[in-house]
């Protein structure tokens, strides 16, 4: 959403449940700042999925396209910055897939947070978010919605974020969304230890048509539409609050893969055979290949980041991130 744009707010009374966290500097709250000092890593990589300027009349051209275009994903990387601008926004359902150079892993309290561009702690837009630890499955967090939809939210409508859980944006700019991997349930396609990839899914925010639901089948209801360039939610960073460089233990396979950071080329090193997997920084599977004793992966050719090596043996596996310089 243009956050430029001066705005009549309108602030009318709300009969709905208030459960969850405050808006910022209130008691309760949950909000982090930016410059806070929990912070260990952020965002280093990713893709960008645009969205419709408006879903519901994809005939809409604004610069030539009909699809969100403001900012690019270098704005979304690196630490929050506070600027209004310094963001990718998304459009109608678009994604943010981000990466880091770090696991991100449940540990105590929240274990990252995202951050958004909202101007004032009642202007809210909203997203869902996932999380992955192979590039493959994808887990959503648990979210929540109490805003009315009676009356569609507009640019110029007011949302109080005690009415929202466990969706991205509900904090104004400088501040950011935290979430935390416990949140989610076990499965054994996420590894908890390992979180390699958050996804950020715009909520569409419309209260009729192509709405979008929370948890419990509740539309979620914030600005729209909003059929301009920086429409949608407005990516500015993804923080790791619990994060670490090491591999995982979980399943106790003796793998071992030098040099690390690798340049030119990787040995990985593992007794028996088995099945290695690597995955590129945006989660996507690069090489699958029959691994016995030991393998040699050319990396030479590819960019620099993280990447991420899975071998699986005997129902077991075990990741390592791979840095490559």
């Amino acid at each position: 959403m243009n956050k430029l744009i001066l705005f009549l707010l309108i602030l009318p009374g709300f009969v709905n449940a208030q459960s969850f966290h405050p808006a910022p500097g209130n008691p309760g709250t949950n909000a982090i700042k930016k410059d806070s000092s929990c912070f260990v890593s952020w965002a280093s990589g990713g893709t960008i999925q645009r969205g419709y300027l408006d879903i519901a009349d994809t005939t809409i051209i604004v610069s030539g396209s009909n699809r969100a275009s403001f900012g690019n994903l270098n704005l979304a990387l690196g630490p929050a910055t506070g600027s209004v601008t310094d963001v990718v926004s998304l459009g109608d359902s678009g994604i943010a897939t981000l990466s880091f150079d770090q696991f991100i892993m449940d540990g105590p309290g929240y274990d990252f947070a995202i951050f958004e561009n909202g101007f004032m702690d009642d202007y809210i837009e909203m997203a869902h978010v996932e999380v992955s630890s192979d590039g493959v499955h994808f887990f959503r967090f648990p979210s929540t919605s109490e805003v009315q939809t009676v009356t569609q939210a507009s640019n110029a409508s007011y949302t109080d974020c005690r009415m929202i859980n466990n969706l991205a944006g509900k904090y104004r700019i400088g501040y950011g969304t935290p979430f935390d991997l416990s949140d989610l349930p076990n499965d054994p396609d996420l590894n908890k230890s390992a979180v390699t990839l958050v996804r950020v899914i715009d909520a569409i925010g419309a209260i009729s048509g192509h709405v979008t639901t929370d948890q419990f089948g509740m539309i979620i209801n914030d600005p729209y539409p909003t059929a301009f360039e920086s429409g949608g939610f407005d990516l500015e960073a993804i923080g790791i609050i619990n994060g670490t460089l090491g591999l995982t233990d979980l399943e106790a396979l003796n793998v071992q893969a030098f040099p690390n950071p690798a340049t030119d080329q990787l040995q990985v090193t593992l007794n028996g055979e088995a099945i290695l997997n690597l995955y590129a920084p945006d989660g996507r599977l690069l090489l699958t290949a029959n691994h016995t004793h030991s393998t040699f992966i050319s990396m030479e050719d590819f960019a620099t980041g993280m990447y991420q090596l899975q071998l699986i043996q005997n129902g077991k596996q075990q990741r390592l991130n791979i840095l490559k310089k």
